[in-house]
């Protein structure tokens, strides 16, 4: 680990890294020291999430009031990747979104605009308000040559909804039961999948090798970073993690218990 001081730039996660869940707004031991220790050694920092829930100006707010010295620039969302890709590689979209307000509010202040009937996109991020009439509507809209894109990569994560406090169904459980209904297959822009690695390197003008990736799931933080060649840190906060029984393409450079863990090696 000795060589982490050396890298110009890291990637974290929010969720299981920065913070439990991001409804509760309270970070994890020594994490805004970690943070404040990096830019003092001016090495880049980027927030990378697959958050689409809540739209990139309330997921900084939140950040921000767990007194995180985070920037706009610095954060990372899979709404506002996603909104960005579609803006860049889309020629009049109309999307019909299903979500919480934060990806439509991302969509609709890029200027995209957002149909129920005549959709050629279908966008999916995590809605824990779903309506069967909702899922119904834009499996239709697929069936009828409407684009699928998922917004993110998680199938559940844990927060706080309504007074109710557990796991939920994430934006690819959602996107998967549309895909599976009509045969058609998910454009996904999110972690694993390299785009929104490649705009946050391309943005702090790094290369792969030159950052590292700090993230508590396997199969998008750790395969995504990777796929790239970013080092790559596993954050298990006490849960048991057999590394000799994980794929190659899964296994981490590094694995601690968390950013407290981290920061006591480095610093």
């Amino acid at each position: 680990m000795d060589d982490l001081l050396n890298k110009r730039a890291f990637l974290l996660d929010i969720e299981g890294v920065i913070c439990e869940s991001i409804d509760k707004e309270i970070s994890l031991p020594l994490v805004e020291e970690f943070i404040s220790k990096l830019q003092l050694n001016n090495i880049k920092i980027a927030i990378v999430t697959n958050i689409s829930r809540n739209p990139k100006a309330v997921v900084l707010n939140k950040l921000q009031s767990m007194n995180l010295t985070i920037k706009p620039n610095e954060l990372y969302t899979s709404g506002s990747t996603t909104t960005s890709i579609i803006k860049e590689n889309y020629d009049n979209p109309h999307c019909f979104v299903i979500s919480e307000w934060g990806l439509k509010k991302d969509l609709e202040d890029a200027g995209i605009y957002l149909s129920n009937n005549d959709a050629n996109i279908v966008v999916v991020g995590a809605n824990r308000n779903l309506t069967y009439r909702e899922l119904n509507h834009a499996m239709r809209l697929v069936l009828n040559g409407a684009e699928l894109i998922c917004s993110g990569t998680t199938q559940y994560f844990k927060g706080t909804h309504n007074s109710e406090t557990g796991y939920f169904l994430g934006e690819s459980a959602i996107a998967q039961a549309i895909s599976h209904a009509t045969g058609k297959s998910i454009r996904y822009i999110g972690k694993p999948y390299p785009e929104i690695f490649n705009q946050v390197l391309s943005d702090l003008n790094v290369t792969a090798d030159e950052a590292v990736m700090i993230g508590d799931n396997l199969t998008s933080d750790i395969r995504g970073a990777n796929s790239l060649n970013i080092t790559s840190i596993l954050t298990t906060n006490d849960n048991l993690v057999n590394l000799d029984s994980i794929q190659d393409s899964d296994k981490p450079t590094y694995s601690i218990k968390n950013i407290e863990e981290l920061y006591k090696k480095l610093f």
